[in-house]
């Protein structure tokens, strides 16, 4: 019990009581959790350190700054690229405005203005005539050209059968017309005759007297022309292309052609022979055939039927 006892009173003498360290008002312990809280924070403080420290070592070497420098040369030449796609556009802008405000001046200007007009193409239309048709406005101009318009009217007319408007600078409008040219005139029984051209189109009503020179197409039935328009008569049609195809010298002998039908068109020559021609196909063959005839039957013919090329007809005075 005794030595128990002494190895007690030993024991409590060798320990020695616990100091705190103590800093002032708020101070923290050195253990437990301030002591805990301060080794995290050095810890994060340590890793932003050597983060901090790797990077300024990246920025530093030779790589870092030739990357740094060729980013900022493509943002100046970026730069540089859209100032000057916008001095671009803003100088496009400019002078296509400025364009429009010219040519609209222009336009509406008197410069150039048209102080001629010169007539082509005329025959049986006067210059006069032409010019009343045309009716170019007073205030025309070669930039303010109303040749569109002016053509129209010309084209409406059933004489012209073409018209070309042109300019020719500094002053001068050119009108070209090309006329349609009448062949023969059609007598209905009326006192007025209708013109017609070769392709059947009716220009006009003139009275015989000025129209001695045309041949007379007679004899027709139900044919009602319009001015301006060309015919539908099949008969008249007819007589227009045998008319056409006729040698010179038949021609001139023929003085009327008589086309009550296609099949009895007939010439009728200026000394009274009836020529049945009948259609226009194979005129040319039957024109030869009836000058034949003509040629050696002089002065006892008086009747020719050619409509049928392989056996034609013909009859004398006797007969």
């Amino acid at each position: 019990m005794a030595s128990n006892s002494k190895r007690k009173s030993s024991s409590s003498g060798r320990s020695k009581p616990r100091r705190k360290i103590v800093i002032g008002e708020g101070s923290r312990s050195t253990t437990g959790e301030g002591a805990s809280q301060r080794k995290v924070e050095s810890s994060a403080t340590r890793r932003r350190s050597g983060r901090t420290g790797t990077s300024r070592n990246l920025e530093k070497t030779p790589a870092d700054r030739l990357v740094t420098q060729k980013r900022a040369e493509r943002e100046r030449r970026i730069r540089r690229q859209r100032v000057k796609a916008t001095f671009t556009l803003t100088v496009a802008a400019v002078l296509v405005t400025g364009a429009i405000v010219g040519l609209n001046a222009l336009y509406r200007s008197h410069l150039f203005a048209v102080r001629e007009i010169e007539v082509l193409g005329n025959d049986q239309l006067s210059r006069e005539r032409v010019l009343e048709i045309a009716a170019v406005p007073s205030d025309a101009t070669l930039i303010r050209f109303p040749s569109d318009e002016v053509s129209e009217r010309l084209n409406a007319d059933p004489w012209i059968a073409d018209a070309q408007v042109t300019r020719d600078f500094p002053e001068t409008m050119r009108i070209r017309v090309t006329e349609r040219v009448p062949v023969a005139y059609v007598d209905l029984g009326g006192a007025d005759l209708f013109l017609v051209d070769a392709e059947g189109f009716v220009l006009g009503e003139q009275t015989a007297e000025t129209t001695r020179t045309l041949m007379v197409v007679r004899d027709l039935e139900g044919v009602e022309p319009r001015i301006g328009e060309k015919t539908m008569s099949e008969p008249l049609l007819n007589s227009l292309n045998v008319l056409g195809g006729l040698s010179d010298s038949l021609r001139e002998r023929t003085r009327a052609i008589s086309a009550p039908s296609i099949d009895r068109t007939a010439l009728m020559t200026t000394d009274d022979i009836e020529i049945v021609i009948g259609s226009a196909e194979d005129i040319a063959a039957k024109d030869e055939i009836a000058r034949t005839i003509l040629s050696e039957q002089e002065g006892k013919v008086v009747y020719i039927n050619v409509r049928t090329v392989d056996r034609p007809v013909w009859r004398g005075l006797e007969e």
